[in-house]
């Protein structure tokens, strides 16, 4: 595949562990403790068998994913894998997500963090006084995050692996100690809202195991990338699953699902077992830390994807020039910051949540949406690339059948349709038509913006990218 000018300034840098501490870091990150009161208040104490569910389409992706990854790990992979299916549908697929990571994923986890860490500080305060000083911890953090990756992948994902190591310590306590008072009544009944919002309750949790998937998109900077992905995610996807449905086993089956309200989270659970000095590690090494690994490796992710795409032309040059000693892409990580932060601020403005106590619902669809359609656009490519770029299966070290692959990637793409149109019916009877109206308008501003690119490059005599040349 064609490496540009900045990209071949990125770094190897990312080991094995580091990689699979991104991995879990973008699964058991900020969702976990943004949207798994969500879920609970939807499925009730069926919530870990929602999580199961929810995993599937993800289990089924690690197939076409590590296909790929094996035989080509590139920067901003998700994208080049697109490409091979269609340049045009991976820009949109691309953008689009690049749009939902800035005014949803990356906004929620940070609210998320400030909401966590205004715990220590809110006696005294009022309703409206903790939410606005959540929101600027939460532009805080986001800045520090920014200037955490201006130092350079090296130290981003060395930092990246000691969170990661924190956060499983404090997990694992939640479980271990919260194990005991769980009880057998709060799983009856297993579907107080039916099983219709049981199913549709899976597009809220696809984030928790999709999320991780993106690992691949920092190919071009793990040190020997191609022997290492397979083993990366089936560890990384393991350790997923099992410790999500741990935790909601405990989470339903300790607190009754009606006690909780709209804006709770995850610490109003822990406080019903932990003394005080574990509810304080609980948060600032769980909560804290888990936000945190995820909003650090939403700016390393995004801002490789603005360096292939304007390496190609389809972004001004500027956005995606890396630095030579750091090998980091400044102005793209800038334009991240400014872009969330702003989103951060004004989406959590009771205009536009519409008088929402919490725009976590709203941040999380968001959320969902934009990983739903790039994973699916890479499984579909899984299904039928092989059989027309032969030296993309002949190179992967992931050996199944051309045709296996191709059943698995189809069932994948097909679950994950079902799953998106279950999200959609779900935000419109919660009253959110915003949201899904907001995913199509993003869709129709990348296809706009794609084709008037294109035009421009045409103009001055430029091709326009093509699909990656394999050879």
């Amino acid at each position: 595949m064609e490496m540009h000018e900045s990209e071949a300034r990125l770094k190897k840098e990312i080991s094995f562990l580091g990689l699979v501490a991104v991995f879990v870091g973008m699964n058991i990150g900020g969702a976990l403790f943004s949207l798994t009161i969500v879920g609970a208040r939807i499925t009730g104490p069926s919530l870990p068998l929602a999580m199961i569910l929810a995993s599937i389409p993800a289990l089924l992706a690690l197939v076409p994913y590590s296909m790929f990854s094996t035989a080509y790990p590139t920067t901003s992979a998700t994208y080049r894998y697109c490409q091979l299916l269609n340049p045009k549908l991976a820009f949109v697929a691309m953008f689009t997500l690049l749009l939902c990571m800035l005014v949803g994923a990356q906004p929620l986890f940070a609210l998320t963090f400030g909401q966590y860490f205004i715990e220590f500080f809110k006696e005294g305060m009022d309703p409206d006084q903790v939410k606005f000083a959540a929101v600027l911890i939460g532009v805080g953090v986001l800045a520090f995050f920014y200037l955490v990756n201006l130092m350079g992948i090296k130290f981003t994902a060395q930092l990246q692996t000691i969170l990661f190591l924190v956060m499983m310590a404090a997990l694992v306590f939640y479980v271990v100690l919260g194990t005991p008072y769980v009880r057998a009544e709060n799983f009856t009944p297993l579907f107080p809202n039916g099983v219709g919002k049981f199913v549709a309750a899976t597009g809220m949790l696809f984030t928790f195991c999709a999320g991780g998937l993106f690992a691949v998109d920092l190919g071009g900077e793990v040190i020997d990338g191609s022997k290492k992905y397979k083993k990366a995610l089936i560890t990384g996807m393991a350790m997923v699953v099992i410790i999500y449905v741990l935790i909601h086993i405990v989470t339903v089956g300790v607190f009754p699902y009606r006690s909780l309200e709209q804006g709770d989270k995850l610490i109003k659970v822990a406080k019903s077992f932990m003394g005080q000095g574990f509810l304080n590690f609980f948060i600032i090494c769980g909560a804290l830390v888990a936000c945190a690994t995820t909003i650090n490796m939403i700016f390393t992710i995004i801002s490789r994807g603005f360096v292939v795409i304007a390496g190609e032309g389809l972004f001004p040059r500027l956005i995606g020039k890396v630095n030579e000693r750091t090998g980091t892409p400044y102005w793209g990580l800038t334009f991240i910051f400014i872009v969330c932060a702003a989103s951060l601020l004004i989406l959590t403005s009771p205009f536009v949540t519409m008088g929402e106590k919490d725009p976590t619902t709203i941040f999380g669809a968001m959320t969902n949406f934009g990983l739903i359609f790039p994973i699916t656009v890479v499984c579909i490519a899984g299904a039928i690339v092989p059989f027309k770029i032969d030296a993309i299966y002949k190179k992967s070290r992931y050996k199944m059948s051309k045709k296996k692959v191709a059943i698995v990637s189809w069932t994948a793409a097909v679950i994950n349709t079902i799953i998106f149109l279950l999200l959609c019916m779900l935000m419109i009877a919660s009253g959110l038509l915003l949201t899904v109206a907001m995913f199509f308008a993003f869709m129709v501003i990348s296809a706009a913006y794609y084709y008037t690119r294109v035009m421009i490059l045409k103009k001055r005599g430029i091709k326009p990218p093509g699909r990656p040349v394999i050879k």
